[in-house]
Order: C-alpha cells, then sequence, then structure tokens
C-alpha cells in the first residue's frame, strides 16, 4: 500500500520539476549572457519627450507644465499552448516509468518478480495516459499508448510460459524520447 502512496507524491514532483524546467527557460530567452536584456525584447518604458519644460528656476504654477506621461507600455505576454504542455509533462512521467521500470526489471532475480514490475509499469503509464488529457490521436500519446500496448503483450506471453522478446518494446521507448526531445 505504501506504493501506492508514493506514485501521487512522485508524480506531484516530477510535474513540479518539469514546470521549474519551463519557467528557466523562458528566462534565459530574456536574458544574454553578460546579464542584460536580449536583443528584441520589449521592455516598459516611458512615453513623451524626455526633457523637462521650463527652466529651473521657474516657480511652480500649481498646475503641471508639458505633456509628459509616465504610463509605461505594457509589456508583451508569452503564451503557453496547452498541449505541448500536456506533452512534454506526459514525457517526463512516461519516461521516469521507463527508467525505474528497465532499473527494476534488471534488479529483479526472479521470473515472477519481473513480470510484476511490468505489471506495475503498464499500470502507472495507463493512469498517466487517462490522466494526460491529451488526445488519442497525439503523437506523444500514440507513442505512449503503444509501449502501454507492448508491456502488456510481454506480460501476457511471460505469464503463458512463453519469452517474449524486448526488443519492440525498447524500440519503442526509443522513438518515445526522440520525440520528447523534438518537442
Amino acid at each position: 500500500m505504501r506504493g501506492a502512496r508514493a506514485v501521487p507524491r512522485l508524480v506531484t514532483a516530477v510535474v513540479v520539476v518539469a514546470l521549474a524546467g519551463v519557467a528557466a527557460v523562458a528566462c534565459t530567452a530574456t536574458i544574454d549572457g553578460r546579464g542584460t536584456v536580449a536583443a528584441g525584447v520589449l521592455t516598459p518604458g516611458a512615453t513623451g519627450s524626455g526633457s523637462p519644460s521650463g527652466s529651473p528656476t521657474d516657480s511652480p504654477s500649481g498646475s503641471p507644465s508639458g505633456s509628459r506621461t509616465d504610463t509605461p507600455t505594457p509589456s508583451p505576454t508569452r503564451t503557453v499552448d496547452p498541449v505541448k504542455t500536456k506533452e512534454r509533462v506526459t514525457c517526463v512521467l512516461v519516461q521516469a516509468t521507463i527508467k525505474s521500470t528497465n532499473d527494476a526489471f534488471n534488479a529483479a532475480k526472479t521470473r515472477d518478480a519481473q513480470i510484476k514490475v511490468l505489471k506495475s509499469a503498464s499500470t502507472t503509464i495507463d493512469k498517466t495516459l487517462k490522466a494526460s488529457g491529451l488526445a488519442r490521436t497525439d503523437k506523444i500519446f500514440g507513442l505512449a499508448a503503444a509501449i502501454l500496448g507492448q508491456l502488456r503483450t510481454i506480460v501476457a506471453s511471460a505469464e503463458h510460459g512463453g519469452n517474449p522478446s524486448t526488443g519492440p518494446y525498447n524500440t519503442l521507448t526509443t522513438r518515445f524520447r526522440t520525440a520528447c526531445l523534438d518537442l
């Protein structure tokens, strides 16, 4: 039961780390390597002539002279593509599952332990896909679903005494990782 409580915590931690990474990438796009604002980045500034009217010896008349205004121009806001965000989060979660699955599978001493690891991975990826919010036609969703299908095939064959190949699973995980890098 302890493992069931750890999965939501892991998911939350991975999402927080992923979002922090996205924020860090956004910051690097606006600051150049010398600590100054990068070329092409709009910054708010004052409007008006920039030169004061009147002389330093003028006495105040009670009303402001000149037409200077200090309202800053609004900075453009960067829009976040919700589909890309969902794809990136799904990539992080599925790749973490693949990594931990491969490590646990290789460390497992018995066939039953290996099957248990693969079943757990199937359940985790299935839950991730259901919670992803991605369309079934999405490329990342499709590749993750193919990995899930391959895991289920391996488990079914192994449970019936077969000796399934992990080649197709390995090929799919490589294709998935490559697709995630292209986001």
